[in-house]
Formats: C-alpha cells, sequence, structure tokens
C-alpha cells in the first residue's frame, strides 16, 4: 500500500496525500502519459481532477473509485490529494440505508419513550436493538466490500504512485 495513504481503520473511504516539486500541470501531464501507455487502469482528467477507476470488463459492486485533486502549494509545488471509495452510486446507496436507519431509530425511540410516559406497553422500544443491528449490518457490508476491494484499491494506489515518481525522478535527472 502506498505510504501516502492515511490508514484510520474506521474509514470507509480512506484519504491520500502527497506533496511533490512538480507543478500541477506537470503531475496531470504525468498520470494522463501513464493512462495512455498503461492499461491497467482506467481514467479521465477534469482540469485538476483525475478520476480513477478499474477497467469495465474488471469492474465488480465493491470496486473503489479514486478521485484525485491536484492544487498548487508553492511557487512550483503541488499537493495531491485523494479520496479512494466505492462508486458515487454504491456510496449514496449507503448513505441512504443510514438515513433510513437512523430516522426510524429516532421514530422508534420517541414513539416508545411517549408510549412509556403514557403508562402504555412502549413495543416501540423493541425496534432500538433491531435498528442499531441494522446499522451494525450495514456498516459491515461496507467493511466486506472495502475488504474486497483491497487488491484493486492498491492496483489504482500503485498506478498514481509510480506516475507521480516517475515524473519525480524525471525532474532531478
Amino acid at each position: 500500500m502506498s505510504e501516502y495513504l492515511r490508514r484510520e481503520t474506521i474509514w470507509v473511504r480512506p484519504r491520500y496525500k502527497r506533496e511533490t516539486d512538480l507543478s500541477p500541470c506537470q503531475v496531470t501531464d504525468q498520470i494522463l502519459q501513464a493512462l495512455i501507455n498503461k492499461r491497467e487502469v482506467k481514467g479521465t482528467i477534469l482540469k485538476n481532477t483525475v478520476y480513477l477507476k478499474i477497467p469495465e470488463d474488471e469492474q465488480r459492486y465493491w470496486s473503489p473509485v479514486f478521485e484525485v485533486t491536484v492544487s498548487k502549494k508553492g511557487d512550483n509545488e503541488s499537493l495531491i490529494r485523494g479520496v479512494i471509495g466505492p462508486k458515487p452510486e454504491i456510496w449514496t446507496m449507503f448513505m441512504f440505508f443510514y438515513a433510513v436507519d437512523f430516522v426510524l431509530l429516532f421514530f422508534g425511540v420517541f414513539m416508545g419513550i411517549s408510549q412509556w410516559l403514557l403508562g402504555m406497553d412502549a413495543p416501540m422500544l423493541w425496534s432500538v436493538p433491531a435498528f442499531v443491528l441494522l446499522w451494525f449490518l450495514i456498516y459491515m457490508a461496507g467493511r466486506y466490500g472495502r475488504i474486497k476491494a483491497r487488491r484493486q484499491t492498491g492496483r489504482l494506489l500503485k498506478f498514481l504512485d509510480e506516475a507521480i515518481d516517475s515524473a519525480e525522478q524525471a525532474e532531478t535527472e
């Protein structure tokens, strides 16, 4: 794995950060050259943002997308930041599931407490452990996808690191 990857274990979308002595144009040009020369990663470049992904025939639902932003740091330096995560539609689906679970948990807690304070039976309080369990299952599904995507994530990171390293080596020679 890349030395520039922040490895907090709880993150579903790890962060990448690297500084280089290359200008932002040199960095994006080098990534473009690597995309043209190598077929192991596909990508698009829009101004200072690079989107890297696995080729279509190798993609699965857990396949990661690497969004990289190159910004100017100093006179001739760049700051490269990236986020690796699931495809946007998969990420949106997970956020939707989390939101629905939270709303139902919130509703169940307040309905159950209201029933309990009014001296009624409070069967809604049983929904609290169920929705906590549902949250845990959603979280574990995300972790499972992250584990399954580990090899492809490493491929995207290696591709980016090699592209930048080759540009830095060419710059020093």
